[in-house]
């Protein structure tokens, strides 16, 4: 009896979260339709680094590079802005073709999210 209750429970908890999607699970997270259309200034400190600190910073900080994160962080405006300036920042998180999909192992960036790090990039990735 009590495998089934446990079955069941587990059965519907699935199929309540199928059609979930990421920005109605995560409304909250930085990037998620904030700054998307254009209505307001993509900043440094306002937009792209709360998603590198919510989304990549585990994996590449101090700590973290050396195990994890294959030697780059991504903890101060400098080495996010190397990343932007060479092209891999946005190959990662886009995953493109001869770029490691970031972040390994968790869920791509929204789509909002990669658009807010393209824009800042086109604005000349300054620290703002």
């Amino acid at each position: 009896m009590n495998k089934l209750i446990l079955f069941l429970t587990l059965l519907v908890g699935l199929v309540a979260c199928k059609w979930d999607t990421e920005e109605a699970l995560y409304p909250d997270e930085p990037g998620s339709g904030t700054n998307c259309d254009g209505s307001t200034e993509v900043t440094f400190s306002e937009s792209i680094q709360p998603i590198i600190t919510s989304r990549c910073i585990s994996c590449h900080s101090t700590n973290g590079a050396a195990n994890l994160g294959g030697g780059i962080r991504l903890d101060s405006y400098e080495n996010i802005k190397i990343r932007a300036d060479n092209g891999s920042l946005v190959g990662v998180v886009k995953h493109s073709p001869g770029y490691s999909q970031m972040p390994r192992g968790g869920s791509k960036l929204s789509d909002c999210q990669i658009s807010l790090i393209e824009l800042w990039i086109e604005e000349g990735t300054l620290n703002n």
